[in-house]
């Protein structure tokens, strides 16, 4: 709801509960994650009720967004009943936040959930990734170039896969295609019985050749 359209008339007892639902869902966010909301319009929301703890999957919420306009990124933290979605511009966030605040979603047992979304100044993407990695895993940065960016970029074969090789479709705004596993939106997982037959792209060699090299190198430096 917004502030400005409260002032103007007599909320009805509807506009009323929802708006101490709302209210509720910030005061949550804040009290037990730390998530501070501002009254002002951004380019990112947080989606109270939108989450993996709730039972929501990425499947099932970014189309509701993305009838809003184009979502940037969409970021749904592990066992948390939130999300966090940034959009291309500000106007987009604003009728995301007119539009679906208080609509409901059926999760994935098929029970209807609904949500709160509140702005938020800009999301600390980084911040929200898992601090500790797991041992034995290395993050190196940068490791691509822009020139290999797009020479695997072009590799990328967007014809139809009659063969059923690699699990190709098509989603609102973008094309998506999966190597080594089709990738299940519903629940961000893999099904590891069901490996797709097509492999990687041939050019992908060369990259996994100096990635293996770039690992010893850093391997024998933790070493010595």
């Amino acid at each position: 709801m917004d502030s400005n359209h409260q002032s103007n008339y007599k909320l009805s007892k509807t506009e009323k509960k929802f708006l101490r639902k709302q209210i509720k869902a910030k005061h949550t966010l804040l009290r037990h994650e730390g998530i501070e909301t501002v009254s002002y319009a951004t380019q990112s929301l947080v989606v109270a009720n939108g989450g993996l703890g709730n039972g929501v999957s990425r499947n099932q919420l970014l189309p509701v967004l993305e009838k809003c306009g184009l979502v940037d990124a969409l970021l749904m933290p592990p066992n948390k009943p939130y999300s966090f979605a940034r959009y291309r511009t500000t106007e987009e966030s604003k009728r995301a936040y007119v539009t679906l605040n208080g609509k409901e979603v059926v999760d994935d047992l098929g029970q209807k959930i609904i949500l709160y979304l509140n702005f938020v100044e800009k999301v600390q993407w980084k911040e929200l990734r898992p601090q500790a990695l797991p041992p034995g895993l290395m993050v190196v940065e940068e490791i691509i170039s822009s020139e290999e960016e797009k020479m695997l970029l072009e590799s990328v074969d967007w014809t139809e896969d009659t063969d059923n090789q690699n699990s190709q479709k098509s989603l609102k705004h973008r094309r998506v295609k999966h190597f080594g596993y089709e990738f299940h939106y519903e629940n961000n997982n893999v099904d590891k019985d069901k490996p797709l037959s097509g492999g990687l792209p041939d050019i992908c060699d060369s990259f996994l050749e100096k990635w293996l090299r770039e690992a010893e190198k850093n391997l024998e430096v933790g070493i010595h």
